[in-house]
């Protein structure tokens, strides 16, 4: 049903290991015979359920055999583990126990797949600590989840440098929005979401949802260059952009601006229109310290 395999292309010994124990060679494990590790008594013998049992009970348990919604895992487990899940399940409860199966693609590291045997496994929470939590969700998006994720030096890069240009914009979008001091006006573009919407709305399409946040940036780098810009146009923008990292649990900082604040860039740009450089420096610079360039 899942992995579209055909009974008869599976052969002894070749996917199925061999076993004269079997009415069937292709039965799975329901109970494991065993004396040692973890292990129950029962009418067969002494032992514990077989690896595809063990989910389908867990599931039984926190859901009373009700169908869930969602069932993930790798790509690996769609055949035979997954397979194995909706036999028992058809035969227990008359479901094929998930609505929807979501199976992702493997982690490679510097283009080998990420193994114990080979040594070059990451722990999240190790990943975490190094490199934040947006930069992780970035770079995990970055590839479709059925699509398989190399992780080097150069897509780390590639995913920091590609947030920063989001919040850099984003950044200046706030600044110049407080310095107006004018109450924003509502979201009036709905349209600037649309293709976004669609790229989540198919099949979770990230890399494509990724690339309308950049014709997003786009254009609001492209409104906050004009000599008078529109803070209808800017703040629709800025809104957009909020709402679709707020989608991919993409944080940001939003900058307000005091009265001082907004004094120190006057007396900046001032000082740059009248080309007193070095007291333009020192203005920047103190800005710079408060986070607002």
């Amino acid at each position: 049903q899942l992995s579209n395999q055909k009974v008869e292309d599976l052969l002894v010994g070749a996917r199925i290991e061999e076993n004269f124990g079997k009415e069937n060679p292709l039965d799975f494990t329901l109970w494991k015979k065993t004396e040692t590790g973890v292990k129950w008594e029962s009418p067969w013998s002494m032992g514990r359920p077989g690896w595809h049992t063990e989910c389908v009970v867990m599931i039984e348990k926190e859901f009373g055999g009700q169908m869930i919604d969602i069932h993930g895992g790798g790509m690996d487990l769609k055949f035979p583990h997954h397979e194995n899940e909706i036999a028992q399940s058809l035969v227990l409860h008359h479901h094929p126990i998930a609505k929807y199966w979501m199976h992702n693609g493997m982690l490679n590291i510097d283009g080998e797949k990420m193994s114990k045997s080979l040594g070059n496994v990451l722990w999240a929470k190790d990943v975490l600590d190094s490199l934040g939590g947006d930069i992780v969700r970035w770079l995990m998006l970055s590839a479709h989840y059925r699509a398989p994720l190399n992780i080097n030096e150069e897509t780390i890069e590639q995913s920091k440098a590609e947030l920063a240009k989001v919040t850099n914009v984003l950044k200046q979008a706030y600044v110049k929005l407080a310095l107006t001091q004018k109450k924003l006006p509502e979201f009036s573009e709905t349209q600037l979401l649309q293709e976004f919407k669609e790229a989540v709305s198919d099949d979770l399409n990230t890399p494509n949802a990724i690339m309308q946040i950049f014709e997003i940036v786009k254009l609001l780098n492209q409104r906050l260059r004009v000599r008078e810009i529109s803070i209808e146009q800017v703040h629709n923008c800025v809104v957009a952009l909020e709402t679709m990292l707020d989608v991919l649990g993409i944080r940001y900082q939003r900058i307000e601006l005091s009265q001082e604040d907004i004094d120190l860039y006057s007396l900046w740009n001032q000082a740059k229109s009248e080309k007193r450089f070095d007291d333009a420096d020192q203005y920047r610079a103190q800005l710079v310290q408060r986070g607002i360039l």
